[in-house]
């Protein structure tokens, strides 16, 4: 194995230059590439934060035995895979000592001596960072064998439970956007994690100045809709949505069952936006529910500021678009719109904290069900 890492980076030395890079990758970004006789080494570079503890993960196909090397910015050869079988994954982690731009080498077993061939997906992961609390906002999350960019976090406390009545988690996604929903529990181990599950076309999105998007048949594989019947069970849960391999997009997360139950009592759910999303509006929107005969006349607030609005799009709240005849069609079952009554809220933008949203009625007198709108989006990466 020694004389395997010696002339891996005596030849990493000799024949990779930054300029030779095929470009440069994020936390929580795959990409796909070749490995063969004609390039045996292929360099990646990524920027990295001293502290940060970095995962490399490459899966080979078409017979390709994997392997993947470390170089500092130095161009030193710091932290290599173990050897891969052919179409196996490997991996690679390393704790980064300071500031740079650090280099992955996709290669096979041998190098320049070996004999196998084929293709490759390569995934670049922030596994943890210095000084970051269990709770920090997360790059990146894993499914199975998907890994996603992060999106958009909520978290649901069991005080918010109406008795009897489940939850309903919708996500859709648009313009590109991959969504991978995570839904997690503190009781019971509560674990969910999938990708798209809706198998029936025809849903309807009315998206605030928009016109009406239809969900068809090919879109299908993006789109998420579970019902928890008794979540009171599952504890505090958290719904992460994210994008798989980081495609870029716009995403809408509809969450029903909540409902203020009496006059002069309110909500509390907390909003975390991702990383790489930050940088994008995210719309949060408190409607009330119609089908269910809601007297709500909701009003939401930013707790961190104490930023509120009322009815969206007016009175204090321009900078919100107006969600009246916005809302959503699930096929055969529901339609649920807004109108000119009901509240938005932008948050923060750029935030690295948790937000915290309020929820009640403008007078405090009124009360009934409503449903959570939050539509944001992925920005692709560096601009693209």
């Amino acid at each position: 194995m020694r004389r395997i890492l010696v002339v891996l980076a005596i030849i990493v030395l000799l024949f990779v230059t930054p300029a030779f890079a095929q470009g440069e990758l994020a936390y929580g970004q795959m990409i796909t590439g070749v490995v063969d006789d004609n390039a045996f080494l292929v360099p990646w570079t990524f920027f990295a934060s001293a502290g940060d503890e970095v995962e490399v993960i490459m899966t080979a196909t078409d017979g390709l035995m994997p392997l993947i090397g470390l170089l500092d910015p130095a161009g030193d050869l710091v932290a290599r895979s173990e050897d891969g079988q052919p179409d196996s994954t490997v991996r690679l982690s390393h704790t980064i000592p300071r500031d740079g731009t650090f280099t992955i080498i996709a290669t096979r077993v041998g190098n320049d001596q070996g004999t196998s061939a084929g293709g490759y997906s390569l995934l670049l992961r922030l596994a943890a960072r210095d000084g970051m609390p269990p709770d920090a906002r997360e790059v990146s999350f894993r499914c199975e064998q998907s890994e996603a960019v992060t999106a958009l976090k909520l978290e649901l406390r069991p005080e918010l439970v109406t008795e009897g009545v489940p939850y309903r988690f919708s996500v859709y996604s648009l313009d590109g956007f991959r969504a991978l929903v995570r839904l997690r529990g503190t009781e019971l181990d509560f674990n969910f994690c999938r990708r798209g599950n809706i198998e029936t076309p025809g849903d309807i999105l009315y998206l605030p100045g928009e016109d009406p998007l239809l969900i068809e048949e090919a879109m299908l594989v993006d789109q998420f809709d579970i019902t928890l019947r008794d979540p009171q069970i599952n504890g505090t849960l958290t719904l992460t949505v994210g994008s798989l391999d980081g495609a870029p997009g716009r995403y809408l997360v509809v969450v029903q069952g909540l409902a203020i139950d009496a006059a002069n009592t309110s909500d509390t759910l907390i909003a975390e936006v991702g990383a790489r999303a930050a940088a994008a509006p995210v719309l949060v929107y408190a409607v009330a529910d119609d089908n269910q005969n809601s007297r709500l006349d909701p009003y939401i607030e930013r707790s961190a500021d104490s930023v509120g609005c009322d009815d969206a799009g007016r009175r204090g709240c321009e900078d919100v678009p107006s969600f009246a005849g916005s809302g959503l069609r699930i096929v055969d079952t529901l339609t649920l719109l807004g109108d000119r009554f009901d509240a938005g809220v932008l948050l923060l933008t750029d935030s690295r904290d948790r937000q915290a949203l309020e929820i009640s009625s403008f007078s405090g007198n009124t009360f009934g069900p409503y449903a959570l709108f939050v539509l944001g989006a992925l920005p692709p990466l560096g601009g693209e």
